[in-house]
């Protein structure tokens, strides 16, 4: 696995160049660490799978890198995006319906949970590659958070999946302060709010 701490734009640039080459990145977000590739990428995205050990059929966190982003690749209603957009970026993920271009081991019923970050690396990388990542915890499914890349290579150390050792991209930022998940909500017919997962942004 390829480590690299404290990157400048130039690396962040290369590195984007892997990922839509198909590597799988290890990278911070304003919660915690995430686990990611290309969304649009199939393959790279059933490396996630392998990796952390998910049931398929469970659909993946989206990031993407501002709400331009947001509207290109996912149906958002004018309603749903006044809200969420005052949340933006941050954390708080809404499950809105995917484009055609999502990879569909992303999606659940064709929707995914999706944000823009408060996370500068996180968002950088979205916008040079040009695609939503895939942002699920770096970690074994069922395992805590992690908040370093220290945690991630300790929690991973008996991985067998050959990509997180020799394929992988770990954006070292140290390690960042212990927060909740982004919170989750989904939204139905006369403008009810569902909260999926409780978190920093309340309703």
């Amino acid at each position: 696995m390829l480590i690299v701490k404290k990157p400048d734009n130039a690396i962040i640039k290369e590195i984007a160049k892997q990922v839509k080459a198909g590597a799988v990145i290890i990278y911070p977000t304003d919660t915690a660490y995430a686990i990611g590739c290309d969304a649009t990428n199939a393959k790279a995205v059933a490396n996630i799978f392998k990796i952390k050990g998910r049931d398929a059929g469970k659909a993946l966190p989206i990031i993407c890198a501002d709400v331009e982003m947001v509207k290109k690749y996912f149906l958002i209603s004018p309603e749903i995006f006044s809200i969420v957009s005052k949340y933006w970026p941050g954390p708080l993920s809404t499950v809105i319906g995917a484009k055609n271009k999502i990879a569909k081991a992303v999606l659940l019923k064709g929707t995914a949970a999706v944000r823009v970050p408060n996370s500068d690396i996180a968002r950088q990388l979205s916008a040079i590659l040009g695609r939503p990542l895939v942002a699920t915890s770096a970690n074994v499914s069922g395992k805590p958070n992690c908040y370093s890349v220290i945690a991630f290579l300790r929690q991973f150390s008996h991985n067998p999946f050959v990509s997180i050792k020799q394929k992988a991209i770990a954006v070292d930022a140290g390690a960042l302060k212990r927060r909740k998940p982004s919170t989750i909500v989904r939204f139905g017919k006369g403008g009810t709010i569902e909260v999926l997962r409780k978190g920093p942004v309340k309703f």
